[in-house]
């Protein structure tokens, strides 16, 4: 077990060097971040990948599209079937999860995890759209919500034994992931999430909001943007744990941006019965 101030910052650092995302990948992420690219530009970024390809032809034959007829095309995927905001998000995921491998780490649950990042994000741009702030963009709060956790995978990529134990042990103890990452780390997921973002140069708002997550002395003007995300997280765990009827009160938190209980209740609701369509997504992305 680490507990030497100098064996954190060696451990850590093997974050901050992970090696430079491939320049195909910088691009796709360029693209996906551009709330102005045509169609036929993304399809062509898209293309550099053909695992992304892939997965996002395999996705339009799903069953949760339930099309007729074989979609080959992903400029008709694109159009007829996925829409460009799901695309987007669906392509940031897999091109993240491609080069963060969790396959040593026997205890990781991809599914579980991608499916919750999942209705994260789907909460927080629900919230967004509902508010309309012009400071709290929806495709910007979706997007954080699905990057809010990605320094556990992060973690799993760089130290699969060590997430390998942390995970065995809370099945056995029912304890909190992130406060063993920061007992044993000195940083939990959201620290490393932002190491990672800030190292593969994703946009300046991501890095932010998951650097600031949980961070009650936070005063940057995101800060009703950081509760928002917060609220999502919190309801998402007990959503995707079926535990609908334990929601905590989110009262005061609701209240600061003039969002109902009984709009997140329609959202919850909207959720738990597009389940099995989530679980396909989040299958898909974490192959």
């Amino acid at each position: 077990m680490m507990n030497k101030e100098n064996d954190i910052l060696l451990e850590i650092s093997k974050i901050k060097n992970l090696p430079p995302l491939p320049e195909s990948s910088i691009r796709i992420i360029s693209a996906v971040n551009d709330p102005d690219i045509p169609v036929d530009a993304l399809v062509d970024v898209l293309a550099l990948s053909p695992v992304l390809v892939a997965r996002l032809l395999g996705l339009a034959n799903s069953a949760f599209f339930a099309r007729a007829g074989e979609i080959v095309d992903l400029r008709i995927a694109i159009i007829q079937v996925l829409g460009l905001n799901l695309v987007k998000s669906m392509a940031l995921s897999i091109v993240l999860n491609v080069e963060l491998k969790t396959n040593s780490c026997e205890m990781f649950d991809a599914n579980f995890f991608w499916s919750h990042s999942l209705v994260t994000a789907y909460i927080a741009q629900k919230i967004a759209q509902q508010i309309k702030d012009p400071l709290i963009l929806p495709n910007i709060a979706y997007t954080s919500g699905l990057l809010l956790n990605i320094g556990l995978i992060a973690a799993i990529h760089v130290f699969p034994e060590t997430l390998n134990a942390i995970f065995a042990k809370k099945v056995q103890t029912n304890g909190g992931v992130a406060n063993e990452l920061f007992f044993l780390l000195g940083k939990n997921q959201y620290d490393i999430g932002s190491i990672l973002l800030e190292r593969w140069q994703l946009p300046e708002v991501y890095q932010t909001i998951t650097a600031q997550f949980r961070k009650s002395d936070f005063n940057g003007e995101e800060k009703g943007f950081v509760k928002m995300i917060e609220l999502s997280h919190w309801a998402a765990i007990f959503v995707v744990e079926d535990k609908m009827d334990e929601l905590p009160d989110f009262s005061d938190l609701l209240n600061e941006v003039s969002f109902s209980t009984d709009m997140l209740s329609k959202i919850m609701d909207d959720i738990y019965s597009s389940k099995d369509g989530i679980l396909e997504l989040a299958a898909i992305i974490g192959e």
